[in-house]
């Protein structure tokens, strides 16, 4: 028995270390395996910029203070979010279900301006039930939904960051 289990966690080893592209989760490195420097501007995405910055430190990427020093610059602008009322409560008249959205315009380019990503706008949706009972806590689960928002919208422009590919000679090669 104790050689079947051997020889399980052998091949199961073997599997592992014979997927090149296997990584933990939100650690890997950008579509053609080179880790960029990135500098962030924000104008009006005070939330998607803070929650960018961590998302971009987290994929092991390096984040720079100034541009000069950066390879690939991003953009955040004009984050916005709405709150939008999706069911009253036919009995009572109130309300019952809201859905909070997000929308941010985003763009990358390179540090001699080559455009990567062009300006585009990204959306983003979650509903949440409202409790006219607790105000408070209806007040505290917007601010949640709110942060949960910035970091859905910072993991999506961060995956498209990592997806975009450098031209060679930005790319040091």
């Amino acid at each position: 028995m104790r050689g079947v289990r051997v020889i399980v966690f052998a091949v199961a080893l073997a599997f592992v270390s014979g997927c090149g592209g296997w990584h933990l989760r939100g650690a890997a490195a950008s579509a053609d395996g080179h880790r960029y420097a990135y500098f962030l501007r924000a104008s009006g995405a005070n939330e998607v910029f803070i929650a960018l910055r961590q998302e971009i430190v987290n994929r092991g990427a390096i984040l720079t203070n100034t541009a000069s020093k950066a390879q690939v610059i991003v953009d955040i602008e004009r984050e916005r979010f709405d709150r939008r009322i999706l069911s009253i409560d036919p009995n009572t008249g109130k309300v019952r279900e809201i859905e909070l959205g997000l929308s941010i315009m985003f763009s990358a380019r390179t540090a001699d301006g080559k455009l990567l990503i062009p300006r585009e706008e990204a959306t983003f949706e979650q509903d949440y039930v409202f409790d006219e009972g607790s105000v408070l806590g209806t007040t505290e689960v917007d601010v949640i939904v709110r942060r949960d928002l910035a970091q859905l919208a910072a993991t999506s422009i961060a995956l498209r960051l990592q997806a975009t590919r450098l031209p060679e000679t930005s790319a040091g090669g």
